[in-house]
């Protein structure tokens, strides 16, 4: 076979992907070479060794997930992770036959063994019953040439890559991510460490380990010391929990062994039963000296700050390979760099302004700070930002998380516990090594980088600050560019030969303009480019409701404003809806006009609702507001066609969250939306997004409001406007809707029986449809 296989192409991170294909061609020469032995089976650790061959491999290539073409890279994890379940029954039972036979040598040959001989024989019956499918399973892996296709890719991907210059600091970046977020998920178990009957906790922490562990040999080559201690650290507290492990397994099987047996063998029972017992108790002791040991080890590793210092060791080369290869390029005249601030946890922007400023020929990336905060993703915010090198400051939120205190109330303190709750201990830690200020100098200016003002992290720059307070802050500096962020103000202002450059917020604009903002330096002759951009602001609105987080933070992005003038907006429309109704659901009609022309729909969908609700009044007991949040969910619930039918009810309920010409307050935003969103298909679920911030008593106000709109929707199905007439009749066990018709109601009636189901849930009454033809013709 000389089929080429086409990824994608490698650009920024080539040198990333030249070092996983070389690593990875090591591991399948590896593991070709032992399949055969496994295959023969003359000697047991031939399994064992190909097994964690495989387990390496699976852990190695989703660390190159990218550099792989996506259908291939599912195929040939998923054929490698056969193989470690094919060999895992296989590599256990040799595992247990060898523990039984120790067991055996040492109570000499005076001692009764027959339990043991039987529980040996049972292990090593099955060893031998299960070679053939291990032998069928690794000739169908041959067979498929998994193994060529991965490593002729790999090849091929290091000849494409061969004339690129190779940067280790790249690569090692992406090991530091890699390698802390290994610890953290280790470190995540420790509450399990001194509770000595966490079984499957402690089983956890083995897989973490083993994980951890694999991942730091796979990037050891890069590290002068290969991180060899650190590795032996790390292997030994696999190694004790799987001995903790195997004594759990026979923990378990012995007790069913013993049951299997009893009345099956020839020889005495009570001996036999007896023999297991003590085996039994052996094990149990064995356990227990691995658990103290375990712990012993935890314990000393912790006292002796092991995983901080294992951060430090994994960090230390990448920065300082980081800092010459900067310094190298500050070096040039002609270096063009690219000022951000004030990300906000907002990847969609960030990602947005990072493509253009590489299409503009940036070579440096500085950060003024408040990386995190409001936005949906923290995490992934700090490692983009780590993985392109951007150099950056600590904001003033970015400090209130890593310090857990805040003295903000209300929304900012929501955005503090949130980011702290969410932030992986690698994305802390970053965050708290970053400086208060830079300090670079460019083609001879001095050139300073901070968050607030060169005095204060808290302090506001504006454009509009006195000339006085410049000058001040000029002289205090020392610098002849200084670059703050903070005041989310984009501006650049040259005062006494100092200039001021403030890029703007990357992720939360609040000058009324939802794009994206940042700024490029040239020096060569010197000027500030501000830059605005469009970006996917619905994908960050969406995933910022996702995670649970106040309506505010989306319409923050949305409209480009800021938190406090969302807030005040919100208090004042609070009571103003009410009393101004019809012009509200006027506002409504209008908008809905523009998205979806069918008004006569809506419009009969509107009436229809409103004289159901009207008619059940007694039996729901809402007020004239929930009848409001009705009559504009109904004028809304099909704008969502405007964009596709397939699932339009959701696209309905995306589209009045994001239009921000609606007047309706932040609850009511998520309530008429998940009204509009239950008029089709599904019922509403705890698990829905839209649901989780409203509290319980509005939840079922959503479900009441959204089961009439289901039933006003089905009796005009045919978007024909046949219902003329509607009469409620409320009973004890039944309510009966009487309909006049102009003509034959056959979608209606049967769309009806289909979606009264939210209703009947509801209330627990059945609901019951009445078409009666007027006595006189109606007018056509």
């Amino acid at each position: 076979m000389n089929e080429t296989i086409k990824g994608q192409k490698c650009q920024s991170d080539g040198s990333y992907c030249k070092f996983g294909s070389q690593s990875l061609l090591k591991l399948l020469s590896a593991f070709e070479t032992q399949i055969d032995g496994v295959m023969e089976n003359d000697d047991i650790e031939y399994v064992h060794k190909t097994r964690v061959t495989s387990r390496r491999l699976r852990a190695a290539i989703p660390l190159f997930k990218f550099c792989f073409p996506r259908k291939k890279y599912k195929e040939w994890l998923c054929e490698i992770k056969k193989v470690t379940c094919l060999l895992g029954d296989s590599r256990d039972l040799d595992v247990q036959i060898v523990f039984v036979e120790q067991y055996i040598d040492k109570l000499g040959p005076t001692a009764d063994r027959a339990g043991l001989d039987l529980l040996l024989k049972a292990h090593r019956d099955r060893r031998k019953s299960i070679q053939p499918a291990v032998i069928n399973g690794l000739e169908e892996l041959k067979s498929t040439d998994v193994l060529g296709a991965l490593g002729k890719f790999c090849e091929q991907t290091i000849t494409e890559l061969s004339n690129e210059v190779f940067y280790p600091q790249k690569v090692l970046e992406k090991a530091q991510w890699h390698i802390s977020f290994r610890i953290d998920d280790l470190l995540a178990m420790e509450n399990c460490v001194h509770i000595e009957n966490e079984v499957q906790k402690h089983h956890e922490m083995r897989i973490r380990a083993k994980k951890l562990r694999y991942t730091m040999e796979f990037f050891a080559p890069l590290y002068k010391n290969k991180l060899s201690e650190e590795i032996e650290t790390i292997k030994a507290f696999q190694d004790v929990l799987g001995e903790m492990h195997d004594c759990d397994i026979w923990t378990q099987y012995i007790p069913k062994f013993i049951q299997e047996t009893n009345g099956k063998t020839k020889v005495k029972q009570k001996k036999t039963e007896n023999a297991l017992l003590n085996f039994l108790a052996y094990v149990k002791d064995k356990r227990k000296e691995n658990y103290s040991e375990f712990v012993r080890l935890w314990d000393k590793n912790l006292k002796e700050s092991f995983f901080d210092q294992l951060r430090v060791a994994v960090n230390a080369k990448s920065a300082v390979l980081d800092e010459e290869r900067i310094k190298r390029v500050l070096e040039n005249p002609d270096v063009k760099i690219a000022v951000l601030s004030d990300v906000h946890a907002n990847l969609q922007a960030l990602k947005r302004v990072i493509q253009d400023a590489e299409e503009r020929g940036v070579d440096v990336f500085l950060n003024a700070g408040d990386s995190v905060g409001f936005g949906a993703y923290p995490n992934e915010v700090v490692e983009l930002l780590s993985e392109k090198n951007v150099l950056s400051v600590l904001g003033n939120f970015d400090c209130e998380v890593i310090e857990g205190k805040t003295k903000h109330k209300g929304g900012k303190n929501v955005a503090v516990k949130f980011t702290q709750k969410e932030l992986a201990k690698s994305c802390e830690y970053y965050l708290n090594a970053l400086p208060r200020e830079l300090r670079f100098e460019v083609a001879g200016k001095k050139l300073l980088v901070t968050h607030g003002s060169p005095e204060s992290i808290e302090e506001h720059i504006y454009n509009d600050t006195s000339v006085e307070r410049f000058k001040t802050l000029g002289k205090k500096a020392k610098a002849d560019l200084i670059i703050v962020g903070h005041s989310h103000e984009q501006f650049w202002k040259q005062v006494n030969g100092v200039s001021f450059v403030n890029p703007g917020s990357v992720g939360r604009p609040d000058n009324g303009n939802p794009q994206a903002a940042y700024a490029v330096l040239s020096f060569n002759p010197f000027k500030v480019e501000l830059v605005r951009l469009d970006y996917n602001v619905e994908g960050g609105v969406n995933a910022i409701r996702k995670k649970g987080l106040p309506e505010s933070f989306a319409q923050m992005l949305l409209r480009g404003v800021s938190l406090d003038d969302i807030t005040k907006e919100d208090q004042a429309k609070k009571d103003k809806i009410v009393q101004d109704y019809k012009a509200a659901v006027q506002v409504c009609q209008d908008i809905s006009a523009k998205y979806w022309p069918d008004t006569d729909h809506s419009e009969q969908v509107r009436k229809l609702a409103c004289g159901l609700f009207d008619g059940l009044v007694k039996l729901h007991k809402l007020g004239i507001r929930e009848r409001y949040w009705l009559e504009c969910a109904a004028v809304l619930h099909d704008v969502g066609l405007s964009e596709s039918r397939g699932s339009h009810h959701k696209k309905s309920a995306k589209l009045i969250l994001n239009e921000t010409q609606l007047p309706f307050t932040l609850q009511e935003r998520r309530v008429i939306a998940s009204i509009a969103r239950y008029h089709r298909k599904e019922l509403p679920k705890p698990s829905d997004y839209n649901l989780a911030t409203l509290d319980p008593a509005t939840v079922h106000k959503v479900k009441v409001l959204s089961s009439l709109l289901r039933i006003a929707d089905s009796l005009d199905y045919s978007h024909q406007s046949i219902v003329e007439v509607l009469i409620i009749k409320p009973g004890t066990k039944r309510i009966t809707v009487e309909c006049m018709f102009k003509t034959k109601p056959a979608l209606e009636e049967q769309a009806f029986n289909k979606k009264k189901d939210l209703f009947e849930k509801v209330f627990a009454k059945k609901m019951v449809l009445i078409w009666k033809q007027p006595s006189k013709p109606l007018d056509t």
